[in-house]
């Protein structure tokens, strides 16, 4: 990913000046150099915020730039969204003019990477795979009550922790049900963790019914597993996950941002 992170900074530097006075030709042009850049099927979304674009280009300091680009291919995973939210971008104008500027700084960053719910589903082999984020009960009994150990995850505190839904189709002795498993999923160092907690099956025939322990524990194995979608945009470093319906979401943020065309420090 350190092309990746490298070329989104770079890009924006180098062709951010193309027309002082259209941010929507600049948007463009940085989209199509994007995708051509990282052989991307799409031209990645790409928006210059902010009014009036002349007086960014003047200071040379963009407030907003967001970028977005769907269907990455890295590692084992094809469908990646990757994207990246960059506040106070600053390159010298005067440089960008001469064409002499190798150097962007960037006050805030926010950057992501999205797992797709097709992707997830082939790598740990769950038929048609949905992914939904949890809600604050859904670690609950059947008495609605929730274990002490858990009450901090179901509040949402720790943002390194989160709690999604899971549902696909699995084999149970020889039969197709539908089942859904309520998982914990974590940040361990730059991986993301799942870790299946509660199962819920649904056969069409007899309704909900409880499957004996191993069973139950053989279902709850196969939604079990670690993923490292790598390193997110701009060698930022992972400070969250969280689960939104169709991903699960790897999210890290940082402040002075330095690009240069050898590689990113943040301070």
């Amino acid at each position: 990913m350190k092309k990746l992170a490298i070329t989104l900074v770079v890009v924006i530097a180098l062709l951010v000046a193309a027309d002082f006075g259209s941010a929507a030709v600049a948007e463009y042009q940085v989209s199509k150099r994007v995708a051509e850049r990282l052989k991307l099927r799409d031209n990645p979304e790409v928006q210059i915020n902010g009014f009036p674009f002349l007086t960014q280009v003047a200071a040379g300091d963009y407030r907003d730039v967001r970028m977005k680009a769907d269907a990455v291919p890295v590692g084992p995973f094809n469908q990646l969204g990757v994207e990246a939210d960059l506040h106070g971008t600053k390159v010298s104008t005067a440089q960008l003019i001469q064409g002499t500027a190798d150097q962007v700084t960037v006050d805030h960053l926010v950057a992501r990477v999205k797992l797709r719910a097709s992707d997830v589903a082939r790598l740990i082999g769950i038929q048609d795979l949905t992914i939904e984020p949890a809600t604050k009960d859904a670690l609950a009994d059947d008495d609605g009550k929730v274990k002490p150990a858990d009450a901090k995850l179901a509040e949402g505190d720790d943002p390194t922790k989160a709690l999604v839904r899971l549902s696909g189709t699995v084999n149970i002795a020889g039969s197709d049900n539908k089942v859904q498993v309520i998982s914990v999923l974590s940040l361990a160092g730059e991986k993301m963790k799942i870790e299946p907690r509660k199962l819920e099956l649904n056969n069409s025939t007899f309704g909900e019914i409880d499957l004996p322990p191993l069973f139950e524990r053989s279902v709850l194995e196969q939604f079990k597993t670690t993923l490292d979608p790598g390193m997110l945009p701009f060698e930022v470093q992972p400070t969250g996950v969280r689960a939104e319906r169709g991903a699960l979401v790897v999210e890290g943020t940082a402040d002075n941002v330095e690009v240069t065309g050898s590689g990113v420090k943040t301070g």
